[in-house]
C-alpha cells in the first residue's frame, strides 16, 4: 500500500498512549511511550518494564511489507484461517451425517459445542500469554495442534472422540483466529480494517461454499465426510511450516527488558484459568442437558447450571480483586469507553452466525427439503453472508470515521431480518434464504468492526488480550447462545412432532402401535419401509406433520434469537465512534533477516538498553 510507508513518521509523539484508571483508586495507570533511551516504558500496577526499541513498529527497513518475511507470515495467517474454517464449517453442517455413520450419539451436537468451548478457553489464554511471552510459539504450536485434532478427525470410528478432536480443533481455531492480533499489530493503525477483510477473504472457499462442499464429500467421496478432516490436515500444516519459517515477532526478552520468564510465569493467573475453564464446561453441560438427557427440573441440569455459573462468578471476582499478578482477563479493558459494549454486540453476531451453521442446515432439511447437493447450497448462505458482511465493513471501517454509526446500522439490520426469520414457513425456500443472507452479512459486518477497531482505544501493548477477551467471550456466547437454541428446537420438537405426527397417520388407518417405529424412522431417515401398516400417503402425511411441527418450532429459536439481536442494537447505541484512532501508527515490528532487520544489529541494541 502506498501509505504504508507513513508509519515511520511522527512515531514518537503518535506512540504515546495514557489509559484511564486501572483500578478504583486512580493510582495506577498504564502508560506506554517511547522513552528517550530507545526504549518504551511500561507501567502496570506500579510494576514496571521496558519495552526494546527493536520491538516497536518504528524504524521500518526499506520494502519492509514486500519482505519474504512479511509476506510469508501474511500466507501462513491466510492457511490458519482457512484450516479454521474448515475445522468448524464442514463438521457442523454434516453433523446427522457423522452420527449416522459412527453413532447414533445423543452427544452429537457436543461436536459442534466442543469446538466454540475451545475458541473460548484459547482466546483468553492465547491473548494474555502472547502479550507477555511472545506469539510466535504460540502460532507454531497452535496450527500443530489443528493438524493433531484433524488427524484424530480423520481417523476415529466414535462421535465422543471425535468430540475430543473438535475440541482441540477449537483451541487451535482460538490461534488461527487470532491472526486478526498478529496482523493488527504489524501494520498501520488505519489499514486494520482492509488486512482483516483480505485474510478473512481468503477463506472464501470453505466459508462461502463450505456446506455443499461437504454435502458433495459425501455423496461423491469414498472417504465421505473424512474429506473435510483431511483437508484441515493440509491447511494446518502449511500454516505451521509458514509460521515457523517466516514470523519472528518480538520475542520475550524484547517485550521485557530487565524481567525474566520465570518472574513472568510466577505472575500468571493459574486460579482464574481452573475456574473460569471448570464454570464453562460445567455451565455448558447443564444447557446441553436440560430437556434432552434429563428434565429441566432434575438435579443434573439445575446443579451444573448454578456450579458452572457460580464459578464464572468466582473467575471474574478473583480477577478483579485477588489476583495480584498478571489477571486472565484485565478488568481496566472494561472501562475503556465502549470496549464492553462493543464485546456484547459482537458476541450477539457470534450467537446467530455460529447457531446458524448448527441449526439452518436442519431448518432446511425440515422446510424445504431437496436433494443433499441443494441442501448444501441453501446452507451456504450462512458463511456466504458473514464473509460478504466482513469485506463490507472493511471498506466502511477504513473510510467512516464515525464507527458507531456503522455498528448501529448493523445491530438493527440483523434485528430486523431475525425477527424476519420468524415468519418463515414450510416451503418459504426464497424468503428463508433472503433473510438468513441478510442477517449474516450484518453478523459478518460486526465481527470485522468490532476485531479492527475495538483495540485501537487501548495501550499497544494490550492488544492480545483485548481481542483475547473479546473473542473469549464472543466464543463463550455463542456456546451458550448454541446450547440454548439447540435446547429450545430439541424441547420443542419433542412437544410437537409425536401428537401431530400421530394424529395426522392414526386418521388414515396407521394402527397406533407402528407411530413409535415411524418417528424413529422420521428421526434417522431409515427403517421407514418396514413400518407395519406404512403406505405412500401415511408416510408423505407424516412428513408434512413434521414439517409444520418443526416449523413451529423453529418459530420458538428465532424468538429467543430476536431477544439477543435487541440487546446488540441497545449495546452498539453506547459504542464510541474510533475514528481518531485510525493512524499511520505500527505496534509492533518483526525481526531477522527475512524482514530486513539484522539480528546481530537488535542484539547490539537489546545489550545496550540493558
Amino acid at each position: 500500500m502506498s501509505s504504508v510507508p507513513d508509519a515511520n513518521k511522527d512515531m514518537a509523539s503518535t506512540n504515546q498512549i495514557e489509559s484511564s484508571s486501572l483500578n478504583g483508586s486512580g493510582g495506577d495507570k498504564i502508560t506506554a511511550a517511547t522513552a528517550e533511551h530507545g526504549h518504551e516504558h511500561v507501567a502496570i500496577h506500579n510494576d514496571t518494564y521496558d519495552i526494546a526499541e527493536s520491538a516497536l513498529g518504528q524504524n521500518l527497513p526499506k520494502n519492509y511489507y514486500r519482505s519474504v518475511g512479511f509476506i510469508g507470515t501474511v500466507v501462513g495467517l491466510c492457511f490458519g484461517n482457512i484450516s479454521n474454517y474448515t475445522g468448524w464449517v464442514l463438521p457442523s453442517n454434516s453433523l446427522l451425517i457423522i452420527n449416522a455413520d459412527i453413532g447414533p450419539s445423543p452427544n452429537i451436537t457436543w461436536v459442534a459445542l466442543s469446538y466454540t468451548l475451545g475458541l473460548t478457553i484459547g482466546f483468553l489464554i492465547i491473548g494474555r500469554l502472547s502479550d507477555i511471552f511472545g506469539r510466535r510459539w504460540f502460532f507454531i504450536i497452535g496450527n500443530g495442534i489443528g493438524c493433531i485434532g484433524a488427524i484424530i478427525g480423520a481417523t476415529t470410528n466414535e462421535v465422543d472422540t471425535l468430540i475430543g478432536a473438535n475440541l482441540l480443533n477449537g483451541l487451535a481455531g482460538a490461534v488461527q483466529i487470532t491472526f486478526t492480533t498478529a496482523i493488527s499489530e504489524l501494520v498501520p493503525n488505519k489499514h486494520r480494517p482492509i488486512w482483516l477483510g483480505a485474510i478473512f477473504s481468503s477463506s472464501f472457499q470453505f466459508a462461502c461454499f463450505g456446506p455443499v462442499i461437504a454435502q458433495a464429500f459425501v455423496t461423491g467421496t469414498s472417504a465421505g465426510w473424512r474429506c473435510s478432516y483431511y483437508i484441515n490436515i493440509a491447511m494446518a500444516g502449511a500454516a505451521t511450516l509458514c509460521m515457523f519459517f517466516f514470523y519472528h515477532p518480538p520475542t520475550f526478552h524484547q517485550l521485557h527488558v530487565g524481567r525474566s520468564k520465570m518472574q513472568q510465569v510466577k505472575r500468571q493467573d493459574a486460579v482464574g484459568l481452573v475456574l473460569f475453564t471448570g464454570g464453562l464446561v460445567i455451565f455448558l453441560m447443564g444447557l446441553n442437558w436440560g430437556g434432552s438427557l434429563y428434565p429441566w427440573s432434575s438435579a443434573h441440569v439445575i446443579g451444573t447450571i448454578v456450579v458452572g455459573f457460580v464459578a464464572l462468578v468466582a473467575f471474574v471476582i478473583y480477577d478483579a480483586k485477588l489476583h495480584k499478578g498478571d489477571p486472565l482477563l484485565p478488568m481496566h479493558l472494561f472501562k475503556s469507553p465502549g470496549y464492553l459494549a462493543m464485546v456484547v454486540t459482537a458476541t450477539v453476531g457470534s450467537i446467530v452466525y455460529y447457531g446458524m451453521n448448527v441449526l439452518w442446515p436442519q431448518q432446511i432439511a425440515f422446510l424445504f427439503g431437496g436433494s443433499a447437493i441443494h441442501k448444501g447450497w441453501l446452507a451456504c448462505v450462512v458463511g456466504g453472508g458473514a464473509l460478504l458482511g466482513q469485506i463490507i465493513a472493511a471498506v466502511l471501517c477504513q473510510y467512516i470515521k464515525r464507527s458507531r454509526f456503522i455498528l448501529i446500522g448493523c445491530a438493527a439490520s440483523l434485528l430486523a431480518f431475525c425477527a424476519a426469520m420468524i415468519d418463515v414457513e414450510v416451503g418459504d425456500e426464497a424468503k428463508g434464504v433472503a433473510f438468513m443472507l441478510l442477517a449474516t452479512t450484518s453478523v459478518g459486518a460486526l465481527e470485522l468492526c468490532s476485531l479492527a477497531i475495538a483495540p485501537l482505544a487501548l495501550p499497544t501493548e494490550d492488544i492480545g488480550v483485548a481481542l483475547g477477551a473479546l473473542g473469549s467471550i464472543r466464543s463463550g456466547g455463542a456456546s451458550v447462545g448454541l446450547a440454548i437454541c439447540v435446547a429450545i428446537l430439541n424441547n420443542k420438537l419433542t412437544a410437537f412432532v409425536p401428537p401431530r405426527v400421530t394424529e395426522a397417520v392414526t386418521a388414515l388407518g396407521l394402527p397406533l402401535s407402528s407411530v413409535p417405529a415411524l418417528l424413529t424412522g422420521l428421526t434417522t431417515g431409515v427403517g421407514l419401509d418396514d413400518v407395519p401398516g406404512i403406505s405412500p400417503e401415511i408416510l408423505a402425511a407424516a412428513a408434512a406433520a413434521q414439517s409444520n411441527a418443526a416449523s413451529d418450532a423453529f418459530h420458538y429459536v428465532w424468538y429467543a434469537v430476536v431477544a439477543f439481536a435487541v440487546l446488540a442494537l441497545g449495546c452498539a447505541c453506547f459504542t464510541i465512534n474510533y475514528g481518531q484512532f485510525l493512524t499511520n501508527d505500527v505496534s509492533r515490528k518483526m525481526h531477522g533477516k527475512t524482514v530486513g532487520v539484522v539480528e546481530e544489529e537488535e542484539e547490539r541494541q537489546e545489550k545496550s538498553v540493558v
